[in-house]
């Protein structure tokens, strides 16, 4: 095990924690059977719905497997290499990159509801 490899973990862990604290305050928030807008149009409204518990847990999934295959990646790629720092680089950015998607998502999504009335007080 090498320190760039025990780095990225902690990194994945940590998006993956955000995403999940994020998505369980949601949930407490969100009136039960309301479905939550995924896809938002260029003037702001919701193209695409899905219900509470699959909205809020498919990008949270998403990067998990994702995690999962780029940890398989990376043991199996010697330590010290060029290619161990790039797939840190690689797994750096993916962790941060699916964080920061979910929490702008969840964002929109709450904004969103608060104006239709389906969050509970």
């Amino acid at each position: 095990m090498n320190w760039l490899g025990i780095i990225g973990d902690a990194l994945w862990i940590v998006a993956l924690a955000m995403m999940a604290g994020a998505s369980q305050r949601a949930w407490r928030r969100i009136e039960p059977g309301t479905r939550l807008p995924m896809q938002f149009a260029r003037d702001g409204r919701p193209v695409m719905r899905l219900p509470k518990a699959a909205a809020l847990l498919l990008v949270p999934a998403i990067a998990f497997v994702t995690s999962l295959f780029l940890l398989a990646q990376n043991r199996a790629i010697p330590p010290g290499t060029p290619e161990a720092l790039i797939l840190f680089g690689v797994r750096a950015t993916l962790a941060a990159a699916f964080a920061l998607a979910h929490l702008r998502w969840l964002e929109a999504a709450m904004k969103q509801l608060a104006q239709e009335g389906a969050l509970k007080p």
